[in-house]
Parts: C-alpha cells; structure tokens; sequence
C-alpha cells in the first residue's frame, strides 16, 4: 500500500495559496489539505491573490471564480 495521507506533503512538497472570499470553503479547504499534510497560505480575494503572488512562488493556486474586488477570472489572467 501507500503512504498515509498525512505523508503525501513530505513526499510531494508543495506551496499552496488558496484564493477564496467564503470563510467556511476556506477552511474546508485548509481542513482537506491538512488531511494530507498540506499548510496553505490564504486569502479572500483575487487582489490579495495578487499580492501573494508578488511576494511568494506558489506550485498550486486554488482559485474560486467569483470574489470580490477582482474575480478568479481575471485574476488568474492577470497572474498568468
């Protein structure tokens, strides 16, 4: 068999941004990839996504499609 899941994050490192203006999703996710020994950094819109962006170099970008100020959409366009 596999690793437990708690190890999948030492055998596969990853830095995470999860990109969502719901509290509870943003939990739920951090809860699920804390399930697998995943830390994220979070945040509430896609202009914080931004600056996130700016300031560190994620592998994974967990990006809801509607928030406020700027959308996952354009967001996405824009990191890109």
């Amino acid at each position: 068999g596999g690793a437990p899941l708690g190890m999948v994050a030492a055998q596969h490192p990853l830095r995470i941004l999860v990109a969502e203006d719901n509290v509870v999703n943003r939990r739920v996710a951090l809860s699920l990839l804390g399930r697998l020994g995943y830390r994220a950094d979070t945040v509430s819109d896609g202009l914080e996504a931004l600056e996130a962006v700016k300031n560190a170099r994620y592998d994974v970008i967990l990006m809801d499609i509607q928030m406020p100020a700027l959308d996952g959409e354009q967001t996405t366009v824009r990191i890109r």
